[in-house]
């Protein structure tokens, strides 16, 4: 048991390495949509191949694993602990971003989200409440982020895991 705590962790580990460097390559998009908003586009494109990289590192994991199986407690641990890596690799750059690059980013992305409210004609105690929960620090923010990634994360794994595990490709042998 402790092995495979081990062997999940460890995975996890170098996967999310993989994953988190992804990630922070979609974020330079971010970047620099702020000067060039076709780059936006660009970065909501590569949004879909987070979800084909999770499948990747699960069926890559259920082919390295002694019994070729895939647990689905066990991918859903994974998946989790591997978006909880990655988000630590991307929050590094989003820290950089929003305190050096560009410290106005989160209070243009809140004035976004502040009008958006507004053209949905939410109610007063709601854009009050919006208004409170908006002006955080750069660390909430980069904080905020990482668990929403870590969410995302779980519940992909729940809808993945079962197709990583019904799928008998063996990577290894792909690249022959």
């Amino acid at each position: 048991m402790q092995k495979e705590k081990n062997n999940i962790l460890s995975y996890a580990m170098q996967a999310g390495f993989g994953l988190g460097g992804f990630w922070f390559f979609k974020y330079l998009f971010v970047i620099g949509a702020t000067q060039y908003s076709a780059l936006e586009y660009v970065n909501s494109f590569l949004i879909f191949f987070t979800p084909l990289l999770l499948l990747f590192y699960l069926i890559r994991f259920k082919n390295v694993s002694p019994d070729n199986k895939l647990k689905y407690w066990t991918g859903v641990r994974l998946g989790i602990l591997l978006f909880f890596f990655a988000a630590i690799i991307e929050a590094a750059i989003v820290i950089v971003h929003v305190v050096w690059l560009d410290p106005s980013y989160i209070s243009v992305v809140n004035e976004q989200t502040i009008e958006l409210a507004k053209s949905l004609n939410f109610s007063e105690s709601m854009m009050d409440e919006l208004k409170k929960q908006s002006s955080f620090s750069p660390t909430t923010y980069v904080f905020r982020q990482m668990m929403s990634n870590v969410a995302i994360g779980l519940v992909l794994s729940l809808m993945l895991t079962p197709l990583a595990s019904r799928i008998n490709i063996d990577i290894k042998n792909l690249n022959k």
